[in-house]
């Protein structure tokens, strides 16, 4: 099970900064999250920018990047600029 850490927007959408979700990749735990959290979407999601233990998923292997027992995941609302 992963520690998954909302920031921003995310965490005041659905009230919570921290949930522990059981996934084997970043997609997989995306989508169990949007499931969990309705006010969560895969959209907004896969746009935010992501960190499994404080590495850039681009860094990795994007949404197919490996999670598992103690790993940390971090979710930062995606930046909007005007």
């Amino acid at each position: 099970m992963a520690k998954v850490k909302l920031f921003g927007i995310l965490s005041t959408k659905v009230a919570l900064d921290e949930l522990i979700i059981e996934a084997d990749n970043i997609e997989e735990l995306l989508i169990k999250l949007s499931v969990m959290e309705s006010k969560l979407n895969m959209e907004e999601l896969k746009k935010s920018l992501i960190f499994v233990n404080n590495k850039n998923i681009i860094e990795l292997n994007m949404f197919k990047t490996k999670i598992g027992l103690n790993d940390n995941v971090s979710i930062l609302s995606p930046i909007a600029g005007g």
